[in-house]
Formats: structure tokens, sequence, C-alpha cells
């Protein structure tokens, strides 16, 4: 075998080590960026967890509104990610009820920019659906704190 073959196979088996090591270390920084995602989103979903039971007590105590506690809840049901996650809509039926009420009523700064008697005529009525709707939402909110409280890091 000449010289010039050796150098041939040399160079070439140097080329595919190279190229083995390059897409070894890709892969290898792919699957920490797949931990580091799952990672993050577990985070995301134990806060998430966390936030649901703690205004759960919250409303079972009457430290949070009924409307303001389903409200809030609500939102975070939607971005929470199990597999096993029921559909909120069926399964938390008191707590839909109301946020169908709330949901398009001014908070905040928003309040501020409509008169006086249409913001009372908006909390008489979701006074009213509080009222209405109050033993559904606290069964819901029992049926939550059973689905979550173990889950809960608090």
């Amino acid at each position: 075998m000449s010289v010039w073959w050796i150098i041939v196979i040399l160079v070439g088996a140097a080329i595919i080590i190279g190229l083995s090591f390059y897409a070894g270390r890709l892969l290898w920084l792919v699957q920490a960026q797949q931990r580091a995602v799952a990672a993050s989103k577990a985070k995301k979903n134990q806060y998430l967890i966390d936030s649901i039971v703690g205004i759960c007590k919250a409303m079972q105590a009457e430290q949070c509104e009924l409307s303001e506690g389903t409200l809030r809840v609500w939102v975070l049901l939607d971005h929470i990610e199990r597999s096993d996650k029921p559909d909120p809509v069926t399964e938390y039926p008191g707590m839909h009820r109301m946020y169908d009420v709330v949901k398009d009523m001014p908070t905040h700064s928003a309040r501020k920019k409509h008169d006086k008697a249409h913001i009372q005529k908006l909390d008489r009525i979701r006074e009213q659906a509080e009222v209405d709707l109050k033993d559904f939402i606290l069964a819901d909110v029992e049926k939550l704190l059973n689905a979550y409280r173990d889950l809960a890091k608090a």
C-alpha cells in the first residue's frame, strides 16, 4: 500500500471521527435542552397547582370573593398541562357559570373608565351571581382541592 492511500485513509478516518464527535455533541445539547424544557414545564405546573390550591383554600375560608377566585382559578386551569386534565366546563360547572358572568366585566383601571352607575349595575349582577352560585362554586372548589391538594407543595 502506498503512502498516498495511507494518508487518504487517515484523513477520512479523522473526518469521520470529527463528524461523529460533532453529531454526538449536538445530540447531547438537544437532550439537555429537552430536559430543561421538561423541568421548566414541571416548575410552571407546580406553580399553577400551588396557586389553584391556595386560591381555593382562600375561597373556602371566605378570604376571597367567589367571583374573583373563580376568575383567577379558571385562568390557571386553562394554562395547566396534565395528561389527565379533565374538561373544566363539565367538571366544574358552577365555576364555569360564574366565569361566564364575570369574564367580560372590567377590572382594575378599566373600571375607572366607566361611569359609577354602570359599575354599580355590574357589581349587583356579580354579587347576585355569587349568591345564586355559591353552593355550586364551593362544591367545585372542593373537587379542585381533592384533585390538586396532594400535588401542591404548600
